[in-house]
């Protein structure tokens, strides 16, 4: 019952927090990316989470404008980098992916390889 009621309440905090964002979240992704649909849409919110932390903790729009495949799959390892558009500023995040013997497939963000831009080009900020 205690469980139930934790996983009730964790649940109900995480969808309100879900609608206070407004978060592209529209596959296929636009860019390079070699993810199949549904391992991009399950990819996609931890990224933005981490793009939010990084880039514009303020920001409640967050968008996928590009993906890079920067380390061509081999022995089912490979690297993409998504860039997040967050407000006025853009993440660029490294994701390493690893495909397993039971084709299950991992990922990770090197946060040593985020990089973020103060603005994005052609992007007029208003208040």
């Amino acid at each position: 019952m205690k469980k139930t009621l934790c996983l009730a309440m964790m649940l109900t905090a995480f969808s309100a927090a879900a609608y206070a964002f407004d978060c592209e979240t529209t596959v296929p992704l636009p860019g390079e990316s070699i993810l199949d649909e549904k391992m991009q849409t399950e990819v996609l919110q931890p990224v933005y989470a981490y793009a939010l932390r990084v880039a514009a903790p303020e920001c409640q729009s967050l968008s996928v404008v590009d993906t890079k495949l920067t380390k061509e799959k081999t022995d089912n390892e490979w690297q993409e980098v998504w860039i997040i558009k967050a407000c006025s500023k853009k993440a660029a995040i490294p994701i390493n992916f690893t495909t397993g013997e039971d084709d299950v497939t991992n990922y990770a963000i090197d946060p040593m390889g985020v990089k973020v831009k103060d603005k994005v080009p052609g992007m007029v900020i208003t208040k």
